[in-house]
């Protein structure tokens, strides 16, 4: 209803218009001539001719040019509505566009995310076994630092008392050495002697 009273409006005053323009042209061609006549006084009943001769010329023109400029108007409506229709079609599909862009950004922005929390995850349980194992290699070293250790303790404990033993042996020597006579000595060999020869 808008559009047909713009519309009719719209031709009304374009026809208003040019009626407007048509009289004007016939005022200043009017005027002309009574400058070319400036000798004679203005001629009432030829300007009351030019007046109805502009008139039916006007009214002859809108009657011919009024069906084609409705023609006109009416496709340029129509081409508007067209366009407007069209505008909004892709208005519409743009924001459906947009509408299914957003949706997968939310969700490339939520997979994302999972994706990031399960690194972080992942991270965190291999940093945990690095650890475990970490402990689990210390504890063995430990384990055969101990065993070394003790090792090397009973290797000291050996070598001390096949030292002290040693050194036992050579304070007796000594000892008897100090103590014992020639014919203890010759008395020892004997025996050593006699046991030898049973033994045999």
């Amino acid at each position: 209803m808008h559009a047909s009273l713009r519309g009719n409006r719209f031709k009304s005053g374009l026809f208003a218009s040019l009626a407007g323009v048509v009289l004007s042209l016939t005022w200043l061609a009017t005027a002309f001539a009574a400058e070319a006549e400036a000798a004679e006084p203005l001629n009432w009943t030829d300007f009351a001719y030019r007046v109805v001769a502009t008139s039916i010329v006007v009214a002859v023109l809108v009657k011919l040019l009024k069906k084609p400029m409705a023609n006109f108007l009416s496709a340029r409506r129509e081409e508007i509505k067209s366009l407007l229709s069209e505008l909004e079609t892709r208005t519409a599909e743009a924001k459906a566009e947009h509408a299914r862009v957003q949706a997968k950004m939310d969700s490339l922005e939520e997979e994302t995310k999972k994706i990031v929390d399960e690194l972080i995850s992942e991270g965190e349980a291999e940093r945990q076994k690095i650890i475990e194992a970490a402990h689990r290699e210390a504890d063995y070293i430990q384990q055969q630092a101990h065993v070394a250790i003790e090792q090397e303790m009973q290797t000291a404990r050996g070598k001390l008392k096949d030292e002290v033993a040693d050194l036992a042996v050579a304070g007796a020597e000594a000892i008897i050495q100090k103590k014992i006579r020639a014919e203890d000595q010759q008395r020892l060999v004997n025996e050593f002697m006699t046991k030898v020869v049973e033994a045999k």
